[in-house]
């Protein structure tokens, strides 16, 4: 009873995906679709909502879903699958305490699931054996059907007198497929087995023991080591050196860093000058900097901290370097956000300059999780658990912003000082059409303002051309949104149709 009620709701959450976003645009279809799936398993799935991690997941797919039916972009889009997919393994381990955790069973879920639905099915069916034999026979079949379709291929390849008789021979039952196939709508399909899929991911999951073990196991307080091997004094001089070896190593490259900061602090933030440079490079070099310095710093505390040295006494000046050293980094990163601050100054908004932005609050948070997980003598488990915890924070909490209309808002209101790349505003989606639209006496002033504060060869696209394709893509959305089913509504495009309607309004009075 338990199997067939599975497979039943798997067949429903198919039947309602296709329902709900068969030739539809992602909106309230997608909260519609989340409810009805969660209801069921609320219903049907022995397990409530227990724990931070419990709470998180629910709430970012609850937000994620309200914000798709806000603005609907593809980002927040993104998040709420993430959580939904987090979801799954947090089904699969409702006592985990890491992020890290669900994503690794949910992944191992997408291949096991299907597997364990079959094997369901098999061992539900009251002729088992007599299944798997036929199943064996029909498996021996299809190899030499292939293999035989090589061959033809072949032979067909390299001979046009035995292609001629192939080409006869399969005329009428290449007919008859191809009428098939014609028949099939791929679209249709692939929407309803995307909906099996999903259901089934749901109702027939399947947990790893080697992930769920490794969660259980785990502990967040690092423990004292007891070598059996070789003496006391000798394990004592051992651990000595590592001390040596590391408040030398912490030395030289606080120095280093140092005298990075220091320069990094005179030219970059109260010294800096804009001379017409492309700041591109400016920005992604202190980036990628900033990328393998943490990742060093991060690995060296590990390799310093794994151990035994964690409980040497005495070793204040290690750790007070260790604080250094992290610190130093985050000065580093804020260098890198005031260069990037510097990037936005002159040339304007985009996804990347945003993408760095949140990864410096990630990196962060990176950092202050090491310092305490060196104050604390906390394990490598405790550092993965904080960071991915505040990643999935932080990145729901990111996607709830339309970033577009931000970015061509903020654009457009410092064209006087920032670069106004025309051509890449073009592909900012239509929710931002509105604040793109501008007349063609408003464009001709902003290209004489750029012109002078930023003289190139390289051509750009033109006022002119700028205008026409906007008015196409305002054409269209137009006639999209009238002609759009209830399902795909989103507040931020129906806000967009009004005032896109009104603005023709006032242009034809």
């Amino acid at each position: 009873m338990y199997k067939n009620k599975n497979y039943l709701l798997a067949g429903i959450t198919a039947v309602v995906f296709t329902l709900l976003f068969y030739r539809q645009s992602i909106g309230l279809n997608l909260i519609l679709f989340e409810i009805i799936l969660l209801f069921f398993i609320a219903r049907y799935t022995p397990v409530s909502i227990a724990g931070v991690h419990g709470w998180v997941l629910a709430a970012g797919i609850a937000v994620t879903a309200v914000f798709t039916l806000i603005h609907a972009s593809v980002f927040v889009i993104v998040m709420n699958v993430i959580a939904l997919f987090m979801f799954t393994g947090w089904l699969l381990l409702p006592g985990g305490r890491s992020m890290a955790s669900f994503a690794c069973l949910a992944f191992v879920n997408i291949i096991q699931a299907p597997v364990n639905t079959f094997s369901q099915f098999l061992t539900g069916n009251q002729r088992h054996s007599r299944t798997l034999h036929r199943i064996r026979q029909v498996a021996w079949l299809i190899l030499p059907l292939f293999l035989i379709m090589f061959f033809i291929w072949l032979y067909s390849s390299s001979n046009p007198y035995f292609s001629t008789i192939i080409d006869r021979l399969f005329k009428y039952p290449g007919k008859w497929l191809n009428i098939l196939l014609e028949n099939i709508n791929p679209q249709l399909t692939f929407t309803l087995v995307f909906g099996l899929f999903t259901g089934i991911l749901f109702f027939f999951r399947h947990k790893n023991k080697a992930i769920s073990d490794w969660d259980e196991n785990s502990t967040d307080d690092l423990l004292r080591k007891h070598r059996k091997s070789g003496g006391k004094n000798r394990r004592m001089f051992a651990l000595k050196n590592e001390y040596r070896a590391g408040v030398f190593l912490l030395v030289i490259l606080n120095l280093l860093i140092f005298l990075q900061n220091v320069l990094d602090i005179w030219f970059v933030w109260f010294h800096f000058e804009w001379n017409g440079q492309y700041l591109k490079q400016f920005v992604h070099e202190g980036t990628w900097l900033l990328i393998f310095s943490i990742l060093i710093s991060v690995v060296i505390i590990l390799l310093l901290y794994q151990g035994n040295l964690n409980f040497l006494p005495r070793n204040r000046f290690l750790r007070l370097l260790s604080y250094t050293w992290l610190v130093q980094n985050m000065v580093l990163a804020a260098s890198v956000a005031v260069r990037n601050g510097w990037y936005i100054y002159y040339y304007a908004l985009a996804y990347k300059r945003i993408g760095v932005g949140i990864f410096l609050v990630l990196t962060l948070v990176g950092l202050v999780s090491v310092l305490l997980k060196v104050k604390h003598r906390k394990t490598m488990f405790y550092l993965l658990r904080i960071n991915t915890l505040s990643m999935f924070i932080l990145l729901v909490a990111a996607s709830c912003i339309n970033w577009d209309p931000v970015i061509a808002r903020y654009n457009f209101a410092h064209y006087e000082r920032s670069f106004l790349h025309l051509e890449w505003l073009c592909s900012l989606s239509d929710k931002s059409l509105p604040l793109l639209d501008k007349s063609p006496a408003e464009l001709a002033k902003i290209k004489q303002v750029q012109d002078k504060a930023f003289p190139s060869d390289h051509r750009y696209m033109s006022p002119e051309t700028y205008h026409e394709i906007i008015r196409e893509r305002k054409r269209d959305f137009i006639f999209n949104w009238e002609n759009r089913s209830i399902l795909s509504f989103n507040l931020a495009d129906y806000l967009a149709f009004r005032r896109l309607c009104q603005q023709d309004f006032k242009g034809r009075r």
